[in-house]
This record gives structure tokens, sequence and C-alpha cells, in this order.
């Protein structure tokens, strides 16, 4: 009976900085687009908070505007 070492990591790994580096990459990607992503939700609340304000401020003028002329909305 012959005895022989079977490894099933036949392929050679990289080394440890290597690994570090590719993790430190993969790292600084993720947070690039998760800052990316920040980035959007808080454009998108601020355009949502201002398309709003506008119309409120919209609203309010025409019903400043109604009071001083003294009219009323028609139902």
């Amino acid at each position: 009976m012959i005895v022989e070492k079977r490894s099933l990591n036949w392929l050679p790994r990289a080394s440890i900085s290597d690994e570090m580096d590719a993790a430190r990459e993969k790292r600084r990607a993720y947070l690039q687009a998760d800052l990316a992503s920040a980035a959007n939700y808080n454009s998108a609340l601020i355009s949502t908070n201002t398309s709003t304000t506008d119309s409120v401020n919209l609203t309010m003028s025409i019903a400043v505007s109604r009071l001083r002329n003294g009219t009323t909305k028609k139902v």
C-alpha cells in the first residue's frame, strides 16, 4: 500500500499582504458605494422637501391673495 499526500488546495495561495490589499480595496469600494447611496438619498430628500415647501408657499400665497381680495373659492 502506497501512502500519498493529497490536498484539495493545490492552487498556491496569495501572499498575506496581497490578501490584505484586496480586502482593503473591497472595503474601500463598498464604502464609496455606500457614500454615493447616502448622497443620492440626501439629495432626493432635499428635493422632496423643497418641492413640498414650494407647494405650501404657493398654496399660502393663493390663500392670502383671496383673503386680500375678499374672494372665496367656489365649491
